[in-house]
């Protein structure tokens, strides 16, 4: 873990009282703030956030690239009640939907590519953001997680990790201040999470499970799924179920997936890969 310190940047209301960090250089924001939660350093609603970091990853252990400045590199502890053990997998997903509505606020346009990236249409879909949330312990009959964000903020065409990313600068948007935009998103981020815990994990009373359907991209036909340990599923996406997994209507049938990745790759973009 690398120099960390109280950010001294103005970021406006974030809703509640929330304790920003900084680094400059960093390994992983999620480990970092992990270690400072175990070691009793930090309590719920820290936020991290790192000008660059040489380690980060997103889902399922794949690394995820940045630029020095050229991204928001976010993570934020929340701590849940232990109801929502069962459930855990809404805190990701909330995170998906705190960074779209953060983005539409500041008139972005953007959906959810489930589970839980954000993508543009640039002009086809591109990835511009991906959200992680890691469980890392109990205490106080609270569950904490460790919410992690990664935004392509100004990064060039040449600077992007794949064919199928995109950076708000790149997609020809206006590209708001980093602060900014972090503000916006724990600011979401902590009222979704609320109405989360407050139906004690119940997404579809909470609201958010009729919100993520109206906002998700995969919702269409003629969606890949990747799956991990499994060969793919191609079909029309229906609806995200109550337990965050994805209905796909396919030539065999319905197929209900609990993991996966939606691929991106439009027909053009797969006939020139490899």
């Amino acid at each position: 873990m690398q120099d960390i310190r109280e950010a001294t940047d103005t970021f406006g209301n974030c809703g509640r009282l929330t304790r920003i960090l900084h680094a400059e250089n960093t390994t992983s924001t999620q480990d970092d703030l992990a270690r400072l939660w175990h070691n009793n350093e930090i309590l719920s609603g820290t936020a991290l956030i790192a000008d660059s970091q040489s380690a980060g990853r997103g889902r399922v252990g794949r690394s995820w690239f940045s630029t020095p400045e050229g991204s928001l590199l976010i993570s934020v502890l929340i701590e849940v009640p232990q109801e929502l053990r069962h459930n855990l997998g809404w805190v990701t997903l909330t995170g998906a939907l705190a960074a779209q509505r953060a983005l539409q606020a500041l008139a972005i346009d953007t959906q959810i590519s489930w589970p839980n990236d954000i993508v543009v249409q640039a002009p086809t879909t591109r990835k511009i953001a991906g959200i992680i949330g890691e469980f890392i312990g109990e205490r106080d009959g609270k569950l904490a997680v460790v919410l992690g964000m990664g935004l392509n903020i100004t990064l060039a065409d040449n600077e992007l990790p794949t064919p199928t990313s995109a950076s708000l600068a790149t997609a020809g948007y206006c590209t708001p201040s980093r602060d900014k935009i972090a503000a916006r998103y724990i600011f979401e981020l902590f009222q979704l999470c609320d109405r989360l815990a407050h139906a004690l994990g119940n997404a579809e009373t909470a609201g958010l499970l009729a919100e993520l359907n109206a906002k998700c991209e995969t919702l269409k036909p003629n969606v890949t799924v990747n799956r991990p340990r499994a060969n793919p599923v191609v079909g029309t996406g229906k609806r995200v179920l109550a337990d965050g997994s994805l209905e796909m209507e396919t030539e065999t049938g319905t197929v209900v997936i609990t993991t996966g990745e939606v691929s991106m790759l439009d027909k053009t973009t797969a006939n020139t890969q490899g």
